[in-house]
């Protein structure tokens, strides 16, 4: 009986671990369904906002001006301070989701370092600032976490703002970040871009009729919010991709999970009925054996 009871207790354990792992996995994918389509329409927003700028630095150069000369998110300096922007999860139950990124990025600033560049951080995502603490020594100058509505306007106009200053300010020279680019459900890959300086187009094919440019009051004003606009659409983006990411690996994780779990019930199931009949028959050959002996003392007297 002993044994008996130790197998039902697995059986609820495990049952109450499949549930949660299914009620993450649902939750997960909910969050990914609302995610995918903004990330993916943020990606083209951005494309067709570079296609703008490009048309803009191409204009300036027939002009006879150089795009650096329209705003200063164009000015490329030598490099030797770099912001690096790393967009992790708070959590975990998500697979290699973390160590992945967090082995990406200390690749990454070991690049930077040893051509020399001194690297300022910011993170978000606590889990992924913890991992680098603990496995590359680093410090960050900010760490923010997720909220529940993941990837919210405030949140994105504030980290525009914190790269805009650091690099309007002369404080960095080059402004990248480090996350988790969404390909699919089940792929997904960490990646670093390059958000400041806003790199020169040399590949845009020229079309046969120039389009003649208006701007008012000025072109440099109107460039330089173009580029703002620019580089807030990429920082929406590599937060929208990261959150994507991070939902899709949970919600495998925990699809992965319960099936295993499934199976185990399974198992446990069968032994359970296993010992169960053990069990009766046991009890069954004692209550025969108990009456073949009351038999025998009955006929004995």
């Amino acid at each position: 009986m002993q044994r008996l009871a130790e197998v039902k207790k697995r059986i609820r354990s495990v049952t109450g671990i499949r549930d949660v792992c299914r009620t993450l996995s649902t939750v997960a994918a909910a969050k990914l369904s609302q995610t995918r389509d903004r990330a993916l329409g943020a990606r083209v927003f951005a494309d067709r906002l570079r296609g703008i700028v490009r048309r803009q630095q191409r204009a300036a150069e027939n002009a006879g001006r150089s795009p650096e000369s329209l705003s200063e998110l164009f000015r490329h300096r030598e490099v030797r301070r770099a912001l690096v922007l790393i967009v992790g999860a708070d959590k975990g139950l998500c697979g290699a989701y973390n160590v992945s990124l967090g082995r990406h990025a200390r690749a990454f600033l070991d690049g930077l370092r040893s051509e020399g560049v001194d690297v300022e951080l910011i993170a978000k995502g606590s889990r992924v600032a913890r991992y680098l603490r603990r496995t590359a020594g680093v410090d960050f100058a900010d760490t923010s976490e997720w909220t529940r509505e993941g990837v919210t306007d405030a949140e994105v106009d504030r980290l525009l703002g914190v790269v805009l200053e650091a690099f309007r300010s002369g404080r960095v020279d080059a402004v990248w970040a480090c996350h988790t680019a969404f390909l699919s459900t089940v792929r997904r890959e960490p990646t670093s871009v390059r958000l400041l300086p806003i790199a020169p187009e040399t590949n845009e094919p020229t079309p046969a009729v120039e389009t003649r440019w208006f701007y008012e009051p000025a072109q440099e004003p109107c460039v330089d919010e173009l580029l703002e606009a620019l580089v807030r659409t990429q920082v929406e983006a590599v937060l929208l991709e990261a959150f994507a990411s991070e939902q899709a690996a949970r919600m495998v994780t925990m699809q992965e999970a319960s099936e295993r779990a499934d199976r185990t019930l399974a198992d446990l199931q069968v032994r359970y009925n296993r010992l169960r009949r053990e069990s009766i028959t046991s009890d069954l050959v004692g209550v025969l054996v108990a009456g073949r002996l009351r038999r025998g003392v009955g006929h004995g007297v």
